[in-house]
């Protein structure tokens, strides 16, 4: 089977790899980054799409010219299976003991993923549609070690990638999204989607819809050139805070069905 469509070039260090949702399905798209650090020439995986898709990110990796074994940490967004799914097969090919890769994650949804328990998801604002939902399966013991991002502790874990942590929660207790500085590219997690091609806007799956809201709206103010979603669609285009357009005005049908929120627009590519 051919990789090769799933795999987009971003920047000359960025490329996102279209991996499978869930149940081997990709019923709407479901992207991992890989993000080559000029800082410190390691790779930095930013999520793992759900399970089954450790093949196409080890072939993104090799049409980036690098090796499984350069990727030496993983920041999730947070615990949901689509975003772990995939955990323990990069790791498999990534760690060794000698060498273990750094998995890090917001404090508030560590237990989740290493007690691998099934949780309640709220899916639709009015509906408010309850669905059970587990983490990815944890790597091997000694190929990995955890590491729980504390915002208060004002220390930041990713320095050494040149990137950034924010805390966003909302769609879960512990939702991250990283800013990496030297391109000043944000991967927003679920925490802001591209709906079609420009509208950003919020997913109907949360944890606390009025925390959700408010990590989106603090996102979209925030001084940022790219933006890398987790799902639905991704441009390579610059987004600059001067181009983006509040939304403003009555919530379309469409939205109101879906349960979406649009957050602001911006130019047409």
């Amino acid at each position: 089977m051919s990789y090769d469509k799933r795999v987009i070039k971003l920047q000359e260090n960025i490329y996102a790899v279209r991996g499978i949702w869930l149940n081997g399905f990709s019923f709407f798209n479901t992207y991992s980054y890989i993000l080559c650090s000029e800082k410190n020439n390691e790779i930095l995986l930013i999520d793992t799409c759900g399970p089954g898709s450790g093949s196409m990110i080890n072939h993104a990796v090799e049409v980036m010219g690098r090796s499984m074994t350069d990727i030496t940490g993983i920041a999730l967004t947070h615990w949901h299976k689509d975003h772990t799914g995939s955990l323990a097969e990069v790791v498999s090919m990534a760690g060794t003991p000698d060498k273990p890769v750094k998995i890090f994650i917001h404090k508030e949804d560590a237990p989740i993923l290493l007690s691998q328990k099934i949780k309640l998801l709220t899916m639709h604002p009015s509906l408010r549609m309850k669905m059970p939902h587990g983490p990815g399966k944890l790597p091997r013991k000694g190929l990995f070690s955890l590491v729980e991002l504390a915002p208060e502790s004002g220390e930041n874990p990713l320095d050494a990638y040149d990137v950034e942590f924010i805390h966003t929660p909302g769609h879960t207790p512990g939702h991250t999204s990283y800013l990496y500085r030297r391109s000043m590219s944000l991967f927003s997690g679920c925490g802001l989607s591209l709906f079609g091609r420009n509208t950003v806007g919020v997913v109907p799956v949360f944890y606390n819809r009025d925390k959700q809201v408010e990590s989106a709206k603090k996102l979209a103010d925030m001084e940022f050139s790219y933006l890398y979603p987790a799902h639905l669609n991704v441009r390579r285009d610059e987004i600059k805070r001067e181009n983006r357009v509040p939304f403003k005005g009555k919530i379309k049908s469409i939205d109101r069905i879906t349960g979406t929120l649009p957050v602001f627009r911006y130019p047409k590519s």
